[in-house]
């Protein structure tokens, strides 16, 4: 008993700040109170410190990267891309006539796209991505050569009952790897999505991806997830009903006074709010792809007639890098002077992401009548 009350006597001169002496009278150390209170408010400084450091470098060097990091990373050398558009992609003639019907007037048949596919792989095209696109940019990888990036705007499942299977199977089928296997980028709607995740009645010609099917594209690598917003590019009350791509966000630019230009005299009033409801509508869709893919988009698909420096601005500010434009069926390649404006997009740098074009494939006719400027620039 003498040596338990020893030992609890030394514990209480330890508590009291006492010295601590062994049988020989030396003292190996001295504890006390304030000391231990500096150790502990010391290690949790140090750990908050570690911790803020640790998310800023995550949060610099995040999926598609901020403006800074990209630039600080140098550009690679110059390339370019063209950007060709779908919309439907459907099995027969008789499914085409009534997505046309419904509203959908660039929807093309299965065979057409077969033969788009073949048509490029036979010139050589080189397939990318998004991301392949970023990347060349801070410099990690070069374009391939005659680099073409296909995009389905409105995030139909005739792209993944239709499409996606005709990419697999084109990509087994190749001879060849890397850049020269056909991929897709297709734009969602997070509105429609969670639309037809529910119990809603499908047909081919107007159905939209749910989230489960868009989940299953993300895990392919032919597939990468573009943006088109929440649902402010929709108008809330006709989901169900055949929309065009302006919807709200046209309604909205309207209303304050914007056009694709960017009027010089808008109010700056005005100006904050769009730049609020814009980047609202992005930051809800990147954080509903974030709860359902893990990550969010490389690429925001700009609805048609709402492009220009206010919306990238916009677009910008709640950490989309990467615009496109929506596409025309007259064909950016028709131009007056393609020596100027050729139709393609150069890739040079973090701006050059931007306000990219789309060729709109048309119903009517072949890709070839509309795309082999950019296949003959290389050859001459």
């Amino acid at each position: 008993m003498n040596g338990w009350k020893d030992w609890r006597q030394k514990r209480k001169g330890i508590s009291a700040g006492k010295d601590l002496t062994d049988t020989g009278g030396r003292k190996p150390f001295q504890i006390t109170r304030l000391n231990r209170r500096a150790q502990k408010i010391l290690t949790i400084l140090t750990g908050t410190a570690l911790t803020l450091i640790c998310c800023l470098l995550a949060e610099r060097y995040a999926r598609g990267g901020r403006e800074d990091a990209i630039q600080t990373l140098g550009a690679a050398e110059a390339g370019s891309v063209l950007i060709i558009d779908y919309h439907q992609v459907l099995p027969t003639q008789e499914d085409v006539e009534a997505a046309q019907a419904a509203g959908e007037s660039s929807a093309i048949t299965l065979a057409a796209f077969k033969e788009d596919l073949e048509w490029l792989m036979e010139n050589g095209a080189g397939f990318v991505l998004p991301s392949e696109l970023k990347r060349a940019v801070q410099g990690l990888s070069a374009l391939p050569s005659k680099a073409v990036m296909l995009t389905f705007t409105g995030g139909y499942e005739s792209f993944y009952t239709v499409v996606w299977p005709q990419l697999r199977e084109a990509a087994r089928n190749s001879n060849t790897e890397g850049a020269l296997s056909p991929k897709g980028c297709v734009g969602v709607i997070g509105a429609e999505a969670e639309l037809y995740s529910g119990s809603v009645e499908k047909e081919i010609t107007t159905s939209r991806l749910s989230w489960n099917q868009i989940r299953q594209l993300d895990q392919s690598d032919c597939v990468e997830i573009a943006s088109q917003g929440y649902d402010l590019c929709l108008d809330a009350q006709e989901w169900m009903k055949p929309v065009q791509p302006a919807g709200r966000l046209s309604s909205l630019m309207q209303l304050l006074g914007l056009s694709p230009e960017s009027k010089s005299d808008i109010a700056k009033e005005n100006l904050l709010l769009y730049y609020s409801a814009v980047g609202k509508d992005s930051l809800t869709m990147g954080e509903k792809m974030r709860q359902t893919l893990f990550h969010e988009a490389d690429a925001f698909f700009v609805p048609d007639g709402c492009g220009g420096t206010e919306t990238d601005q916009a677009l910008v500010q709640s950490g989309i890098t990467m615009t496109m434009l929506a596409g025309s069926c007259d064909g950016p390649l028709g131009g007056e002077d393609p020596e100027e404006n050729p139709g393609w997009n150069l890739i040079t740098d973090h701006a050059s992401l931007q306000s990219m074009t789309r060729l709109l494939r048309p119903n009517e006719g072949s890709l070839e009548d509309v795309a082999a400027a950019y296949f003959e620039d290389y050859s001459s």
